[in-house]
């Protein structure tokens, strides 16, 4: 099994994986031939993730308007995070055939 792929640059999110034991191979930009058929934590535009098997994606449900800047800033600690109600979520993301 190979090692997942990290997209993410946000430093609070990076520290909420390690956190959560959650490390794979860290790259910053990545190609479809990167991540294909490989599990990645990020978010990708819909014509990448579809190269992928699984997109995991952190989410933080209740992240107040507030703390959005600290947030994109990477400037949360995990437990804001935890407390904000970080989850990962995973989609598969397939191109479907024009008709």
């Amino acid at each position: 099994m190979t090692d997942p792929i990290i997209t993410y640059k946000n430093e609070s999110v990076l520290a909420w994986l390690q956190e959560k034991a959650i490390s794979g191979v860290h790259i910053d930009y990545v190609r479809p031939d990167d991540i294909a058929h490989r599990h990645v934590y990020g978010r990708l535009p819909y014509w990448l993730a579809a190269f992928a098997d699984q997109v995991t994606e952190l989410t933080v449900p209740r992240l107040h308007r507030e703390d959005r800047d600290r947030y994109e800033n990477g400037r949360m600690t995990v437990q804001e995070l935890d407390a904000a109600g970080a989850q990962l979520v995973t989609y598969q993301v397939r191109k479907v055939a024009r008709a």
